[in-house]
């Protein structure tokens, strides 16, 4: 029996817009948390984090969290010892609680569907919960390589629901061909466990 996914989450698959996603995010930020951790079984951001310390072995790396949201990811982070951590996202409430957690450095609005200004300041960035049903996605995530100094390495997941749905798999090699990018690893990791729904792992590098 196929096992039916929660509206919460089928929300935000298919073609959306920003101001769709701002909206969603806007009602959701207040349990956000609490739904995917409690009720959804998240696991991305502790597959995406210990993944990064692999690549990341100096606790001074700058690093930039993409799609920040409520700060999951940013609390790992600092937990694991790394201390400069900036975050963006599209969200200004989900922004409002990854501030209240006190471990960024910088936590900024951008909408990574639009143009991004970014230095290659940043020995990592990391991309969790972001990457989907939204064909534009795998081009669109080549943005994020001009935040990147030269050796650095871009960390990101994506579901397992949309993986398969869109084609991700050919999508992110056209973008790697036309970008110029490189697809270093794709590995399948725990996702949303308790929806049944697993997901992908990818490391790049410039």
């Amino acid at each position: 029996m196929k096992h039916k996914v929660d509206s919460r989450l089928t929300r935000n698959y298919g073609e959306k817009s920003s101001d769709d996603f701002r909206q969603v995010y806007r009602e959701w930020a207040d349990t956000y948390d609490h739904d995917l951790v409690h009720e959804f079984g998240y696991q991305a951001p502790q597959a995406a984090v210990a993944c990064l310390r692999t690549h990341l072995t100096s606790l001074d790396s700058t690093i930039l969290d993409m799609g920040c949201g409520t700060g999951l990811v940013g609390q790992l982070l600092h937990d694991a010892g790394y201390r400069t951590i900036d975050g963006l996202d599209l969200s200004p409430e989900m922004l409002a609680k990854a501030n209240g957690r006190g471990v960024y450095r910088s936590l900024d609005e951008a909408d990574l569907a639009q143009d991004l200004a970014l230095e290659p300041v940043y020995d990592a960035i990391i991309c969790v919960g972001v990457f989907s049903h939204q064909p534009s996605q795998p081009f669109d995530l080549a943005k994020l390589f001009a935040g990147l100094k030269p050796d650095g390495t871009l960390i990101a997941t994506v579901n397992g629901k949309g993986w398969h749905e869109i084609g991700w798999d050919e999508l992110l090699k056209k973008s790697a061909h036309r970008q110029g990018f490189h697809i270093e690893a794709i590995s399948d990791i725990p996702y949303l466990s308790r929806q049944h729904i697993s997901g992908k792992l990818l490391v790049l590098r410039p």
